[in-house]
């Protein structure tokens, strides 16, 4: 393995007799993890300006975050999936749908659908009347305007 005799005794003795910044370190690590304990989603960032602001123990983010690497901790955020409020998000039996099942002529029920699409760089708006008894297209209008209403009055023609 070749290392020095001077070098492995250097060794041992750095081992059994930690130096003041060492023993510093250990201390500053131990206050680290208790706040991380307590706030495991937050990163070194806000751990260092908490430290600052409870104990006034002023660290560069710098030196946090190589003490945080050191030690393995990492923030732990939780993710979710954002959902619009309102009522678009609570699932409901397609009480519609189990209507349209009864029809017993055509034009009883005409839905409408409205969709957007890009034709060669061309906004375009498109507005389809479907009857709900046989499933056909009854009237559509087109418009390439976004949030142009007349396509709306165009497909009831």
């Amino acid at each position: 393995m070749s290392v020095s005799k001077s070098g492995y005794y250097k060794w041992k003795y750095r081992n059994n007799n930690p130096s003041i910044k060492e023993l510093a370190r250990q201390e500053d690590i131990k206050l680290i993890k208790e706040v991380h304990l307590k706030h495991p989603s937050h990163g070194y960032r806000w751990l260092n300006a908490f430290i600052r602001n409870l104990y006034g123990i002023v660290w560069t983010d710098n030196y946090v975050h190589r003490l945080c690497k050191y030690e393995a901790i990492r923030s732990k955020g939780k993710h979710y999936q954002w959902k619009k409020p309102g009522e678009e998000q609570y699932r409901f039996n397609n009480l519609i749908w189990n209507g349209w099942k009864y029809l017993s002529k055509p034009f009883e029920v005409i839905v409408s659908d409205m969709t957007s699409f890009n034709v060669k760089g061309v906004y375009y708006e498109l507005t389809l009347y479907i009857d709900a008894w046989n499933k056909e297209i009854v009237g559509y209008g087109l418009a390439s305007r976004k949030g142009a209403i007349n396509s709306y009055y165009d497909g009831l023609k």
